[in-house]
């Protein structure tokens, strides 16, 4: 071959034949890892099974306390209004809303043993699991996402923007979120929430082995 002959492949071509040889290489270590993680599953899914193929709740309630804390959240809003009154200028009102967001937390690290039952009806499997109230945990303020309303008679200066008073409301939005009362609704919605995170987790461990039915103490 003379020292002019072109090369088999062009340079473009070799980096094809690379980027190839990547994506094969990728692509199988995907599988691999995907097939692992199954067989983890499988694996721990057998452990929680006793030698008759009943779910043995002690394991269940075990590995659910690892989990120790399932979060919910709800976002509402705190109003904080501050009324000024004037016989010469007459009343004005300034209120600051706030958006805040309120986390609630169900600790599984002392769940014992016996929170975890298991029934039968007939063939099938109705796992029980009663579990202590979600409680708040946190509360957010997003105080970049205040929004702050006046209200003022003719009387009142043009100028009067009620700044002194718009101020003092928004002091008091921390306290006002921390006292913050949840509506009926939006406690039902947090612990269904809690009852349906816990009930996918029990379902996960138990390879989906009965129906799951979440209690609070």
């Amino acid at each position: 071959m003379s020292d002019n002959a072109r090369p088999i492949f062009s340079a473009s071509t070799r980096v094809a034949f690379a980027i190839a040889a990547l994506a094969l290489l990728l692509a199988a270590i995907s599988v691999f890892y995907t097939a692992r993680r199954e067989s983890i599953r499988d694996a721990a899914v057998a452990r929680l099974m006793t030698e008759r193929n009943v779910i043995n709740p002690a394991d269940v309630a075990a590995r659910l306390r690892v989990m120790k804390l399932i979060t919910v959240q709800i976002t509402t809003s705190v109003r904080v209004e501050k009324k000024v009154e004037s016989m010469i200028l007459g009343d004005a009102t300034v209120a600051v809303q706030t958006p805040v967001v309120v986390s609630y937390g169900t600790d599984l690290s002392s769940l014992a043993n016996d929170g975890v039952r298991i029934d039968k009806q007939g063939d099938a499997a109705l796992i029980r699991v009663t579990i202590p109230r979600p409680t708040r945990q946190a509360v957010e303020v997003f105080a970049d996402a205040q929004q702050t309303t006046v209200n003022k008679g003719w009387r009142r200066f043009v100028w009067w923007s009620g700044d002194d008073e718009a101020n003092a409301a928004k002091a008091q939005i921390p306290l006002e979120a921390r006292a913050l009362e949840l509506l009926p609704t939006d406690r039902e919605k947090i612990e269904a929430d809690t009852r349906e995170q816990v009930r996918r987790l029990v379902e996960a461990l138990t390879g989906s082995q009965g129906e799951v039915i979440v209690d609070f103490k």
